[in-house]
């Protein structure tokens, strides 16, 4: 399954919302940077549907803003108060000084996942299956980027720095790409509880957005 996402931007190039189509070309959500608009302006995006109702909103969390790592939760619903996921965006000085692109870990309900992304590969993002089974807390210390950038290009197994072993590059479940025309981004995965998760996917892919025109 696969979704477009098309950015719309004012003429300095900032972003003021983001339409995501289905695979048949409808459209299912606006993503909008309300969080520009406020007095001290912040990364909070809200969702809306096509007759821009408000569905659901993702923000930077107050908590686990150490090293490089932001965490952001994402909401559905107009009044709920309790996270639905949790995006991680992890950067650290070596990437920056390598030019590499930031990961993110995605927590959702009790799947886990990482966004590992190239600047020169064939494939802009690739999404990979951390965790089965029971939820359960995750260390601090979280994946070991080093490592799994290591395995995915090797094509071989790794451990991580979590209470269970991903196996990156035998659990691929989606990637995002940058067509050089039509939508800004594409995302595609074959993982059931990503494809429900709509919202989650597009704040993903926002992120992404983001980090780029920082």
């Amino acid at each position: 399954m696969s979704y477009a996402i098309h950015k719309q931007t004012y003429s300095g190039g900032r972003a003021y919302r983001y339409r995501i189509l289905d695979e048949a070309g409808n459209v299912r959500y606006l993503a909008e940077p309300t969080g520009l608009l406020q007095p001290t302006p912040t990364r909070l995006i809200e969702f809306f549907d096509p007759d821009h109702n408000r569905v659901g909103r993702f923000q930077p969390s107050d908590a686990a803003w150490w090293r490089h790592t932001k965490r952001y939760d994402i909401f559905v619903g107009d009044e709920t108060e309790e996270p639905y996921a949790e995006i991680r965006e992890c950067l650290r000085m070596v990437d920056l000084l390598l030019l590499r692109l930031p990961h993110y870990e995605v927590q959702l309900g009790r799947y886990y996942y990482v966004a590992l992304g190239s600047r020169y590969g064939e494939r802009f993002y690739e999404i990979f299956r951390l965790h089965e089974g029971e939820a359960e807390e995750v260390d601090e210390e979280r994946v070991d980027e080093e490592q799994v950038h290591e395995a995915v290009e090797r094509g071989e197994k790794t451990k991580a720095h979590s209470k269970k072993a991903p196996h990156p590059s035998e659990t691929r479940v989606g990637q995002i790409q940058r067509p050089p025309s039509g939508p800004s981004y594409v995302i595609e995965t074959d993982a059931a509880p990503l494809r429900q998760a709509l919202t989650v996917l597009t704040a993903l892919v926002i992120l992404i957005d983001l980090a780029l025109t920082a």
